[in-house]
This record gives structure tokens, C-alpha cells and sequence, in this order.
């Protein structure tokens, strides 16, 4: 017995649009997910290639509509011996019923928010490497903690993280205040 959805009997595209509005999806981002699944059910193979031209998207809003869905963990994206392989279970797994708190953002929202403006496609590209390199929570910590000593820019979060990751910090332990003892 598998996963909720992924029984047969189950309709992603419909839970997936009856849920729309608690899983933060932007129309793009939304799009993206819906091809996702229907060429998934289909055994269709996937691309980002495709994905432009079956979205009728510019490349960098699909890049950076993946990019969000990563963040979020909604979508996670695999080589395989036939191309890429997309994978949706993070966005069926997301607790629906706790993201009505609205701060469900992805961690690109939240950048943008502490910035008080849209981050550049560099400091998108930035945030992108880190996601690979670090947990997201550790990313979020660093944030704060720049916001707190009013330095908000990428260079000294990029120090933060790797002063941490040197030390052997992980986010729960920043969670307990580890970091702050000598």
C-alpha cells in the first residue's frame, strides 16, 4: 500500500486545483505543476526544453518557476538514464492544512520581503547555489541574522553560512543558540 496519491483512484489534477490556493502556487508556478503531472501519469519524458514549449513560457520564468518549486520542495528534479525526471511527491506530502498560515512562502518570497524589493536574477542565481549547498533553514537563520545586525546583502549571508558550515553548525543547533556561545 502506497502514499494517498499514489493510488490509482486518485485524481492529482483535481487535488492539485481544489487545493490551489493553500499550496502558494504563483499562475506560473501552477502551470509548470499541472504539465508536470499530466506528463508524469502519461510516462511522458520531460525537459525544461519542453516544459517552455508546452507552457508557451520564456525560458527564465520556467527557470526561476522551478527554482520556486524547489525551494518549496514541492518538486524535485533527478538525471536519469532517459533525461530529467520531475518528481511532485513534496507537493502532495505538503501539510495543506498548515499552509493557511499564509508565511508558507518559499525562501525567495522571504529574501524578497526582508530585501524590501525583487531580487536580481544574480541574487536569485545566489540563493539557487546555496539551496544545493545548505538546508534551507540554515539559509533563513543566516538571513535573520544579518537582518538583525542591518547588513541585508548577499556577500555577508554568503559569510554567515560558510562561518557556520566551517564551525559544524547545523540549523537545529542554530535553533538553540548554539552559535552565540564562545
Amino acid at each position: 500500500m502506497g502514499k494517498w496519491y499514489q493510488h490509482s483512484y486518485i485524481n492529482k489534477a483535481n487535488w492539485i486545483l481544489e487545493n490551489y490556493q493553500h499550496l502558494n502556487l504563483s499562475s506560473e508556478e501552477g502551470i509548470l505543476v499541472l504539465l508536470i503531472n499530466h506528463a508524469t501519469e502519461h510516462h511522458q519524458i520531460l525537459s525544461t526544453e519542453k516544459l517552455v514549449k508546452l507552457s508557451a513560457m520564456k525560458q527564465e520564468a520556467v527557470d526561476r518557476a522551478i527554482g520556486l518549486l524547489c525551494a518549496k520542495q514541492y518538486l524535485q528534479i533527478r538525471a536519469g538514464s532517459e533525461g530529467l525526471q520531475f518528481d511532485l511527491s513534496g507537493l502532495f506530502e505538503a501539510e495543506v492544512a498548515k499552509s493557511e498560515r499564509a508565511v508558507n512562502q518559499s525562501l525567495y518570497d522571504v529574501f524578497e520581503s526582508e530585501f524590501g524589493r525583487p531580487l536580481t536574477p544574480n541574487e536569485m542565481e545566489n540563493l539557487a547555489d546555496w539551496l544545493h549547498c545548505y538546508d534551507s533553514k540554515l539559509i533563513l537563520y543566516a538571513l535573520k541574522e544579518a537582518s538583525l545586525y542591518k547588513k541585508l546583502g548577499f556577500h555577508y549571508i554568503a559569510t554567515i553560512l560558510e562561518a557556520w558550515t566551517q564551525k559544524g553548525y547545523t540549523a537545529a543547533m542554530i535553533e538553540k543558540g548554539k552559535h552565540l556561545e564562545h
